[in-house]
């Protein structure tokens, strides 16, 4: 029995082709789970870090108090660079699962 690519096996949906298939989907997941988490943590985090400061209420720069300025803008840089990571790994993994099932005409 010769050992068929990896295209094949997406093509006929064989058991080893579901295999390709669960595994980039578990990879994605857990992209997207790490990602959430990480979103999730900036949005709780900081809010609460706020609220446990005691007296941070009281500061006010350019007009703003600073809770104001920390919960408005400087969080954006934060989730820019995670949402940048997110993608330059998700392009990653989708490259990696096209040079695996990619045929000989492909490389």
């Amino acid at each position: 029995m010769r050992a068929r690519p990896a295209r094949e096996e997406l093509a006929e949906t064989t058991a080893v082709g579901e295999i390709y298939l669960r595994r980039l989907i578990r990879a994605q997941l857990s992209l997207s789970l790490t990602a959430l988490l990480s979103f999730g943590g900036v949005f709780a985090g900081l809010p609460l870090a706020l609220w446990l400061a005691p007296g941070v209420d009281d500061i006010v720069i350019l007009g703003v108090p600073l809770p104001l300025l920390v919960l408005c803008v400087a969080v954006f840089p934060v989730l820019i660079a995670v949402g940048l990571l997110y993608e330059r790994r998700a392009n990653a993994l989708d490259e990696a699962f096209r040079e695996l099932v990619g045929g000989p005409e492909d490389r």
